[in-house]
């Protein structure tokens, strides 16, 4: 023992934790120290421990884990680093302190020449970005053009002759003009109180052919008039610029061609 202490910083270490019934095993084991460093710090030996700023750390992990205060045993122990090293020997092996200082050397000269070759590799990949990028900046005209074309494609498709109204058009007993002197507009709305097949031709061709269920309403628009196929002309209402139509048929006629508006409402 050293004169002037009562215990060195390892004997106490070791004394509280036998007081507390605590193995080197489970200490090494939560603190991750390796069991020979553990058995250096509880026999003080000074040579076989490692720097100072690791040894304090050792010591603070050892006594939180078994509940004493870290300060107190780490001045302890830095107390006795400083009486050794008033002596003629050193008490930190040159050969260790070497180690250490190899290692942290060797590691710096690593990072260091890594993070030069990922900024000769960033200098290189620069010029090749910014090649992309200009290369990229066509694409704002191409996707121009793209519109453009779809929307020549839509305006290109043929204008439906028969279209329904949002609003029923207000009832007249004349038909309404273009305005510019050709036939007049007709407006055709079919109500189907039953089932019945329906065709519907203009002047410029067929705008519908199809089975209408009962209870639907139709409504049409067309410049002339139309020419109107029934299967079950008794089952179906019709009424022609606000004004109805006394009769399509019987329930249960085939209707032909029918046209619409009829002759006389014509005249």
């Amino acid at each position: 023992m050293i004169p002037g202490a009562d215990l060195r910083f390892g004997e106490e270490l070791r004394r509280e934790r036998l007081a507390r019934e605590i193995s080197l095993e489970e200490i090494s084991a939560a603190t991750k120290i390796s069991m020979r460093l553990l058995t250096a710090l509880e026999a003080s030996d000074l040579k076989r421990l490692p720097a100072p700023a690791f040894t304090r750390g050792f010591i603070r992990s050892y006594a939180q884990h078994i509940g004493i205060d870290p300060e107190e045993k780490i001045c302890a122990y830095l107390a006795e680093l400083n009486r050794n090293s008033n002596g003629s020997a050193p008490v930190i092996v040159p050969g260790r302190r070497r180690f250490w200082r190899g290692r942290g050397t060797t590691a710096g000269m690593i990072v260091g020449g890594v993070t030069a070759l990922l900024l000769v590799l960033g200098l290189i990949a620069k010029p090749q970005r910014h090649g992309a990028v200009r290369l990229d900046v066509p694409v704002p005209a191409r996707a121009s053009r793209a519109v453009a074309l779809k929307n020549v494609t839509i305006s290109s498709e043929p204008t439906p002759a028969v279209r329904q109204p949002e609003v029923a058009p207000a009832a007249s007993s004349a038909p309404t003009s273009d305005g510019a002197g050709g036939e007049a507009v007709v407006s055709l709305v079919l109500e189907f109180d039953q089932d019945s097949w329906t065709k519907l031709d203009t002047a410029e061709g067929t705008v519908f052919s199809g089975l209408i269920r009962r209870g639907e309403v139709k409504r049409f628009e067309s410049r002339g008039g139309f020419r109107l196929t029934l299967g079950n002309a008794g089952g179906v209402r019709a009424t022609v610029n606000g004004q109805a139509v006394q009769s399509l048929g019987r329930a249960g006629q085939v209707v032909r061609d029918l046209p619409i508006p009829p002759p006389a409402a014509r005249g």
